[in-house]
């Protein structure tokens, strides 16, 4: 059994060499830094690469570690299938309840989970997290709806749309397309072209 440490430097002010210094008061052997905010985030692959069974992995933070909530449940899933103890020092979790025995187990992983999305702003997520992070979730999830209707309507490409919505893939752009019946032409999702040369448009939608 070995303890695996990880650090977000992209997501953290403070100098290196204090964190790790933080990070062997857990008794972490092997500690992977990320230096870069870059999407691969190769230093979080070679951490999961290095957790065996039984080992305990060590956190600085939920909000540190995970980009996104489906990034934390399929890390929890992993820990699990392992059985892999996890411990985040800057949130009091340890899930084999054997630290932090001042703090409320439950509590702490609670407070964890909602202090990782307030932290988050929503250039980062597609609008399935975007859903889950906001009180008013569904009043900007409908105006992100009428945008793409009516941007689609009124000629713009999938493209253009994606960068004005900040949607990150064009399925999030067609699924919301399909949920409206938008008439589109397959394979190509183009509109489609009546006999007169004209393309052919739905009114926008008021949601």
């Amino acid at each position: 059994m070995k303890h695996v440490g990880y650090i977000n430097n992209a997501q953290n002010s403070e100098p290196t060499e204090l964190l790790k210094s933080l990070m062997r008061q857990y008794h972490c052997s092997a500690i992977y830094s990320e230096q870069e905010d870059a999407v691969a985030r190769p230093s979080w692959k070679s951490f999961i690469n290095d957790l065996s069974d039984g080992d305990v992995a060590v956190l600085l933070s939920f909000d540190n570690a995970f980009s996104t909530f489906n990034e934390m449940i399929f890390f929890l899933k992993l820990c699990s299938k392992k059985h892999v103890r996890l411990i985040s020092i800057c949130d009091a979790v340890d899930s084999f309840d054997e630290l932090f025995p001042e703090e409320s187990s439950t509590r702490s992983t609670l407070s964890a989970i909602v202090s990782m999305s307030a932290s988050r702003t929503n250039k980062n997520y597609n609008d399935f997290d975007a859903e889950l992070y906001s009180d008013k979730h569904r009043d900007r999830k409908l105006k992100k709806y009428r945008m793409v209707i009516n941007m689609y309507n009124a000629g713009c490409s999938i493209k253009e749309i994606m960068a004005k919505t900040g949607y990150k893939g064009k399925s999030n752009i067609y699924r919301v397309l399909h949920r409206y019946n938008v008439e589109m032409e397959y394979p190509t999702m183009s509109r489609k072209h009546l006999k007169d040369g004209t393309n052919q448009y739905v009114t926008p939608i008021n949601l």
